[in-house]
C-alpha cells in the first residue's frame, strides 16, 4: 500500500462513478484509485469522483479524463481496477478529505460526545452543563414570553380543542372535577391559563397513552371515564400503544367492553392505533369505532438537535409516507382516514384530509423497556427489562436534559417542547389551511 493510501473510506465522504455507473472505492490515494466493479470495463470516457465538502454541506465533483489502468484483478463475482491519476485537483481533494476524516476520527475517539458535536457542526457544547433544578421551573420558563395576543378568532373557532389524559394523575383529576374545573386547573398547572388559544371550550378527551402500555387506565376506571364524558357531552378518542403478543387477549377484552358500551349508549368513539395488529381487533367494529393513525405509526425524524445536523433540510424532512398516495390508499382500505400529527419544531407537510395536531410536546424516542424504571431500581438506565407490574415512578420523577434542548424524559419516552404555534398564530393558520381541524393539548 502507498504511504498516503487509505482503504474503505465511508462512501458518504467520497464516491466514484465510471461514466454513469457508481462503483465501490476500495483504496484511494492522491495518485491512485482502486475500485471494484461487477462487470469488466470495456469502454469508459471518464472517472467522476465526488468529494464531500464538510464546511459547505455539499459534494464537489472532479472529472478525470487522463488516467491509466495499472492493474486489473478478476475475482469470483467482480473485477478490481487500479487507476493511476495525475491531476492536481484530484490530489488536492484527496488530501483534504484525508485531513477532514482524520479530524473526525480524532474527535470521535478522544473527545466526549458534545465536544465531538461542537467540532463537527458547531453544537453549543458549553450549554450542555446547564440544567433546571425542578421540572416545574423548567416548564414555567418554557411557557413564559409567549404570544398571548394577536390570535384570529375565526381561526380559533374553526378547530376542535382536545386534552390528552395519559396517566393516572390526570385520570383521577378528571374524575374528581367537571370539565370546566378540570380544564382550568390543567392550564394553571402547565402555566398556560392566559393563552388566548386555550380559552376555547374543550369538546374532546384523548384517553390512554400512545407510548406506554402500563399507563392505559384500568377497565373499571375507563368505563367510568367514558360515562362521565358522555354526561358532559364530550367526544372521546381512545389511545392504544404498540401491542406485544402477551397483551393481545387483554387488548381484545378492552376493545370488546368498549364496543359493547358504545352500542348500548349509541356513542361513536375514535380509536388511535399504534400497531397494525390492532386493525384485526377492530375490523368488525367500525360501525361504532372511527380509526386514527397514531404518532408511533406516523413516523418521521424528530429531535431538537436536528437543527445542528449538516445539510438539515426542513422541506425534505417535513414529508413522510403519509404524503404518498399509495400508502394513504392502503390506510383508507382499512378505514383509517384521520392521522395524529405533532408540532415538532419544523413545518410538517399534512396529508390530504382532516387530521389532528398534538402540541406543545412531541415524542422523540420510546422504549418498550422503561429506562425510568431501570434508573429508579438499579441506577442504570440501560439496565432495562419489560415491566408488567409497574410502580409508576413517572408520577414523581423525570429525566432532566440541558436547558437549551427543551427536552424531558417521562415514563418510557423522551419528549421535546415546541412553542412554535404558541408564539406564532400564523403557524397554526398554516396547519389549519393544510387540513388540521383539531388541536390536542398534551402537556407532559
Amino acid at each position: 500500500m502507498e504511504k498516503e493510501e487509505v482503504e474503505l473510506l465511508p462512501s458518504g465522504l467520497v464516491t466514484c462513478f465510471l461514466d454513469d455507473r457508481e462503483v465501490r472505492i476500495l483504496k484511494i490515494s492522491p495518485e491512485r484509485l482502486t475500485v471494484r466493479v461487477a462487470e469488466e470495463i470495456c469502454n469508459m470516457d471518464c472517472i467522476r469522483v465526488m468529494f464531500y465538502i464538510f464546511d459547505e454541506n455539499r459534494y464537489r465533483e472532479v472529472i478525470i479524463k487522463n488516467y491509466k489502468i495499472i492493474a486489473k484483478t478478476q475475482g469470483n463475482f467482480s473485477f478490481t481496477y487500479v487507476f493511476s491519476i495525475e491531476a492536481q485537483e484530484y490530489s488536492d481533494n484527496v488530501r483534504n478529505i484525508f485531513k477532514k476524516y482524520s479530524n473526525y476520527i480524532m474527535a470521535k475517539a478522544f473527545g466526549d460526545e458534545n465536544e465531538f458535536s461542537k467540532e463537527m457542526v458547531g453544537y453549543p457544547a458549553e450549554l450542555d452543563y446547564e440544567f433546571y433544578k425542578y421540572y416545574s421551573e423548567q416548564k414555567k420558563d418554557w411557557m413564559s414570553g409567549l404570544n398571548y395576543s394577536g390570535w384570529n378568532e375565526d381561526i380559533i373557532d374553526s378547530i376542535e380543542l382536545a386534552i390528552t389524559l395519559d396517566n393516572d394523575i390526570l385520570y383521577e383529576q378528571y374524575m374528581q372535577k367537571n370539565i370546566a374545573e378540570f380544564k382550568s386547573d390543567y392550564l394553571k398547572q402547565n402555566f398556560a391559563e392566559n393563552h388566548k388559544l386555550f380559552q376555547k371550550d374543550i369538546t374532546r378527551l384523548y384517553i390512554g397513552n400512545e407510548f406506554c402500555h402500563n399507563l392505559f387506565p384500568k377497565i373499571d376506571l375507563l368505563m367510568s371515564m367514558l360515562q362521565k364524558a358522555k354526561e358532559e357531552q364530550l367526544q372521546v378518542t381512545l389511545c392504544f400503544t404498540y401491542m406485544r403478543d402477551n397483551y393481545i387477549e387483554k387488548t381484545k377484552s378492552v376493545i370488546e367492553k368498549v364496543y359493547n358500551w358504545c352500542r348500548e349508549n349509541d356513542r361513536i368513539i375514535e380509536i388511535v392505533i399504534n400497531d397494525f395488529g390492532m386493525i384485526r381487533l377492530v375490523e368488525d367494529k367500525t360501525d361504532y369505532f372511527r380509526l386514527s393513525l397514531g404518532v408511533l405509526l406516523n413516523k418521521r425524524k424528530k429531535d431538537p438537535r436536528y437543527i445542528y445536523k449538516n445539510g438539515f433540510a426542513q422541506e425534505l424532512i417535513g414529508k413522510n409516507n403519509l404524503n404518498i398516495s399509495i400508502y394513504s390508499k392502503f390506510l383508507k382500505e382499512y378505514k383509517i382516514e384521520r392521522y395524529e400529527y405533532e408540532s415538532c419544531g419544523y413545518r410538517t407537510s399534512i396529508a390530504d384530509g382532516y387530521h389532528s395536531l398534538h402540541m406543545p410536546f412531541y415524542q422523540t424516542n420510546t422504549s418498550q423497556y422503561c429506562p425510568l424504571y431501570a434508573m429508579c431500581t438499579t441506577m442504570d438506565r440501560g439496565n432495562q427489562k419489560l415491566i408488567t407490574h409497574c410502580p409508576k415512578y413517572c408520577k414523581d420523577y423525570v429525566f432532566a436534559y440541558p436547558k437549551h434542548l427543551k427536552m424531558v424524559g417521562r415514563y418510557n419516552s423522551l419528549f421535546a417542547f415546541d412553542d412554535t404555534m404558541l408564539k406564532n398564530p400564523k403557524e397554526l393558520e398554516y396547519y389549519i389551511n393544510s387540513g388540521i381541524d383539531r388541536v390536542v393539548l398534551n402537556f407532559v
